[in-house]
């Protein structure tokens, strides 16, 4: 397998540490705050999870800067539409607004998650959940016996997390239920949810478990792991 972080955007006018981390007592903003998301290469199949988002209004109205991926993509999959499977954690503007742009491919999302997309989210998003090929998952799905794709609901009331393993590691593509790695590393739950204890549990099982965290906002990813290009890593 090959899996890669590609960062899309970063600044985010928003970005508090009250917010990220619960409890923690300090304030301010938390400048490593970015945006991304996840592409895997497995068994064949070419996988996103997540799609971010381009509207430039809306990135204006957050203070986010966004960033031109288009062709450091092409360079490692080609054309989009060789996109196999979507999966989205959550339905949150920045991880499912550019579902409109895969056509053919499949889509992974929680069921919950999935209604609130049909009530909340822009037309071209929902025009496209309406199509025939989505999976609503209720409690979990496994697929191509690698991926587990878990609801949690503490983010948000149908958010969802991946766990898989490569070799010895353990890993969790932690949708928004942490935005920093160090929400798992220290224990320290997320300061926006929905179920604050649903996201304590998340966060406490993942810590005790020793699972290594793939967050979606956290720059630090881009410091750890293989640069490929400017604006993507090579996680495994």
């Amino acid at each position: 397998m090959e899996l890669y972080a590609i960062r899309f955007g970063e600044n985010f006018a928003f970005a508090k540490y009250e917010n990220i981390y619960r409890g923690m007592g300090k304030f301010g903003k938390v400048t490593e705050f970015i945006f991304s998301y996840y592409l895997a290469k497995c068994n064949g199949k070419i996988i996103l999870i997540d799609t971010g988002f381009r509207d430039e209004a809306t990135a204006n109205k957050m203070g986010i800067t966004l960033i031109d991926v288009e062709n450091e993509i092409k360079n490692i999959i080609g054309d989009i539409d060789c996109i196999d499977t979507i999966f989205i954690t959550h339905s949150h503007f920045d991880h499912i607004d550019n579902l409109d742009l895969y056509k053919k491919s499949s889509v992974i999302i929680s069921k919950l998650e999935y209604d609130i997309a049909l009530n909340k989210s822009p037309n071209s998003v929902k025009t496209r959940l309406e199509a025939n090929n989505i999976i609503k998952v209720n409690d979990e799905y496994i697929f191509d016996n690698l991926f587990r794709f878990k609801v949690i609901g503490g983010h948000t009331g149908g958010s969802s997390v991946i766990y898989f393993e490569e070799g010895q590691k353990r890993y969790v593509i932690t949708s928004d239920e942490c935005y920093m790695c160090d929400n798992i590393y220290k224990n320290i739950p997320n300061g926006n949810c929905v179920s604050s204890q649903k996201n304590e549990n998340f966060i406490t099982d993942a810590y005790n478990k020793g699972l290594i965290p793939l967050p979606f906002h956290d720059a630090k990813i881009f410091e750890q792991y293989e640069q490929i290009s400017k604006n993507i890593v090579r996680i495994v």
